[in-house]
């Protein structure tokens, strides 16, 4: 409106620079030099550039080059390199060289660009967003649609305007308009959509597929780690914990592995979406937050204002040399600090709270502290649809007993839902709780069929 950059109006108030960049380990100072660098634009060859190079771009965006991103994405560049304080490389020069012929020729560029995207361009950027969240992978080895020869595109194609296909998810809400514009498991391999796709064939009663996902059965686990606990309030920074360190390749004893299998495999929770079971990546996050009574939503508190309060100091009660927020001792003298006024004379939180493990931890009338069950507390669940496995290792296939049984890897598998009560150790609900199945009818389920 004023024709002007953020930076020009704002002054010194990074906040308000029209800076798009996510704020670093909430340091409201971070911003992206605009004035020095220009803006990142739009690069087609991010998709369409069979060998672009992600690492280099990647070294000049984190040096805020952002306005050679694309160039050097292209090899149209040589860069003086540096690490920075997580080790990763950063670009201190970009020298634009358009001879550079490595991953395109400047001259025929035409030549270089491919309609149908790679899967690595693909990958690139959704390796690290999914590798957190689902502990995803893509390759031969982990999942059978890629063994057969499958890429991205052949079930996310796209239309002249890219719209790409996608199935329909838990958590994300992105183009929820094209929600369900792929293909199904059922539309390939039960209606035949896809020729080439084999049709299934399967001995139990029908009854299973209107009441299960395909996935449930054909991601039995998952072997690559990704992160399972978001602790925003024991320390005022988040401290994650990933699959690794609550769950085991033993889906009856997350505390226990089993000798002689793969020592990474962990199972996923299960959940009711829309009709059906399917397998989700729970994800429990534990934060202060400042709680309106009139609408009952909680309000998180910026870490940087935790870190700002008179904290007091936690005792590491697993040895582990990081603190953890569990008794109700330490959750009350917390609480008691997210009352006290800052600097400039407002509480931190007028009604403060904390979130963990299913509960809403707050004052109650008495000034103790008391824990009530709160929707904000509960587990963020993300829906697994990769890593598709067939053969001897699908739930199943090596009959009903594999679910039907007093030793059920499916119906008594440990789920987390808090890394630590108040002694410090994990809490655990089994399967069958999650899918609000009563005792009787678990009986049933767990006789062999």
């Amino acid at each position: 409106m004023t024709k002007k950059f953020g930076y020009e109006v704002s002054g010194d108030v990074s906040l308000l620079d029209g800076d798009y960049t996510d704020f670093s380990m909430d340091n409201a100072g971070y911003g992206a030099p605009w004035d020095r660098s220009g803006p990142s634009e739009a690069d087609c060859l991010i998709c369409h550039l069979k060998g672009y190079q992600w690492k280099e771009r990647g070294a000049a965006l984190r040096g805020r080059f952002f306005r050679y991103g694309p160039t050097v994405g292209a090899g149209w560049a040589t860069l003086k390199l540096s690490q920075d304080e997580l080790g990763n490389s950063k670009a201190d020069e970009v020298t634009v060289d358009y001879t550079k012929k490595e991953s395109a020729d400047f001259e025929n560029l035409h030549l270089h660009i491919v309609r149908k995207p790679p899967d690595e361009n693909c990958w690139s950027c959704h390796a690290i967003s999914d590798g957190k969240k689902r502990g995803q992978q893509w390759s031969p080895e982990t999942d059978i649609h890629k063994a057969k020869g499958l890429d991205c595109v052949t079930c996310h194609p796209s239309d002249k305007e890219h719209n790409f296909a996608k199935g329909n998810t838990l958590q994300e809400t992105v183009r929820d308009d094209l929600d369900n514009t792929m293909y199904s498991c059922e539309d390939c391999h039960y209606k035949g959509k896809n020729k080439k796709a084999p049709r299934y064939k399967h001995p139990f009663s029908p009854r299973h597929m209107k009441r299960l996902a395909c996935e449930t059965c054909h991601i039995p686990f998952q072997i690559a780690s990704a992160d399972l606990v978001y602790d925003n309030a024991s320390t005022g920074s988040t401290i994650v914990y990933g699959t690794s360190r609550f769950l085991s390749n033993n889906p009856l004893d997350s505390q226990k592995s089993i000798s002689g299998v793969d020592p990474n495999i962990w199972y996923p929770a299960i959940k009711e979406f829309k009709g059906k079971i399917i397998p989700v990546k729970s994800l429990i996050v534990i934060y202060w937050g400042d709680l309106d009574e009139r609408t009952n939503v909680v309000r998180p508190i910026p870490l940087w204002r935790v870190r700002e309060v008179t904290r007091p100091l936690l005792k590491d009660e697993k040895g582990e040399g990081l603190p953890e927020i569990n008794s109700l001792g330490k959750i009350k003298t917390y609480l008691k600090a997210l009352k006290e006024k800052d600097n400039l004379g407002h509480p931190v939180a007028n009604h403060p709270v904390l979130i963990k493990g299913g509960f809403l931890y707050q004052f109650d009338k008495k000034g103790e502290v008391e824990k009530i069950k709160h929707e904000q507390a509960e587990t963020l669940d993300f829906s697994l649809s990769h890593n598709v496995m067939s053969g001897p290792d699908v739930i199943g296939a090596r009959g009903c007993g594999d679910c039907h049984s007093k030793k059920s890897s499916f119906f008594l598998r440990k789920v987390l839902v808090d890394p630590y009560d108040e002694k410090g150790k994990p809490v655990y609900v089994e399967a069958w709780e999650r899918l609000g199945i009563d005792k009787e009818k678990l009986g049933r389920l767990l006789t062999e069929q």
